[in-house]
């Protein structure tokens, strides 16, 4: 009987060992054949998968997406409107080692677009998908409770979006040893804030 291959487990491994070659040696490095050396098979069974570097990369970038959604779409509810849009921001940030990896090769992918063609199109796609994210949460907070009346909807949502990634990038910038509720305490002030 042949051997079943789940195709998709094989592109999220093969994305896998990019994201390790992006993050040790930088997305200049993530050639077809570094990764599949890193993966520990021969470029041909990589490029079977993922025929162009610039599609693995792609693939690499938008994984990070498709954890993201999980993660938030995983989340159990909340008592209140206010912790369930915390909980949700708070999944965008890098608190642990995984998303850590995963921003780190957000960021390499992210500004590696200026350059890679094919990463453009993605590159705007999760920005806008961010964007969204920040108008929906500030809009669940306009509830009567927790937005204050004289908030500007739309310009709560780009002050949003932009919290979350300075957050991220100062996140990443740190240290990993450095303890990440830093980051959870400015983000639950912000989200007070916005009540008066």
């Amino acid at each position: 009987m042949p051997k079943l291959i789940d195709h998709e487990r094989r592109r999220q491994e093969l994305a896998e060992a990019a994201w390790r070659v992006i993050m040790r040696d930088g997305v200049g490095h993530a050639s077809v054949r570094a990764v599949a050396a890193e993966a520990g098979v021969s470029a041909g069974s990589l490029r079977h998968v993922f025929p162009t570097q610039g599609e693995m990369l792609v693939f690499a970038m938008q994984l990070v997406l498709t954890r993201v959604r999980a993660r938030v779409a995983a989340l159990p509810p909340r008592p209140t409107i206010r912790q369930a849009v915390e909980a949700v921001a708070r999944e965008l940030l890098p608190l642990d080692a995984g998303r850590r990896a995963e921003m780190e090769v957000w960021l390499a992918l992210f500004s590696a677009a200026n350059a890679e063609e094919s990463l453009k199109g993605p590159r705007a796609e999760a920005h806008r998908a961010l964007r969204d994210a920040c108008r929906w949460m500030i809009g669940q907070l306009d509830n009567g409770v927790d937005l204050s009346p004289d908030r500007d909807v739309e310009l709560e949502a780009l002050r949003l979006h932009a919290l979350l990634d300075g957050l991220a990038a100062h996140l990443v910038y740190d240290s990993p040893a450095t303890d990440p509720d830093w980051a959870t305490r400015v983000l639950a002030a912000h989200l007070d804030s916005l009540r008066s």
